[in-house]
């Protein structure tokens, strides 16, 4: 029933202002809603979005809510890094039982890579590249 509709993750923001430049200026997705609202919305691929609201009281949980299916992770990582995104490794790190190798800032799970990234207000977001 559901399967006809797209999703539309809801992640915390500890600081609405500051989470827009981020996703907008940072990241570089399309900022949908007004330039002050809240709830915001930001557009990615494919007609697929996420939405931030300033909720100060809610702590993101350790591990990713959020997974963008990307191309070339490798290279889309080193760019981000030029743009100030920092990347981690996360605890137990594995995929299909398998566990992860790190190569620089990536984790190879052989038919998975894998980045992972806080934004500005400690939401966890992973890169995923399924390999081929």
């Amino acid at each position: 029933m559901l399967n006809r509709f797209y999703v539309n993750p809801i992640l915390p923001a500890q600081d609405g202002n500051r989470a827009r430049i981020f996703y907008r200026d940072v990241l570089g997705l399309d900022l949908l809603s007004g330039p002050t609202e809240d709830p915001m919305a930001f557009g990615a691929a494919s007609g697929s979005s996420i939405v931030l609201s300033e909720m100060p009281d809610r702590i993101p949980p350790p591990y990713p809510v959020v997974s963008f299916m990307v191309t070339g992770i490798e290279d889309l990582v080193e760019a981000l890094k030029v743009r100030g995104v920092n990347f981690q490794a996360l605890a137990g790190s594995s995929f299909a039982g398998v566990e992860g190798k790190p190569v620089g800032d990536v984790m190879d799970f052989g038919p998975v890579k894998s980045a992972f990234l806080k934004d500005t207000e400690g939401n966890v977001i992973a890169l995923n590249e399924i390999m081929t």
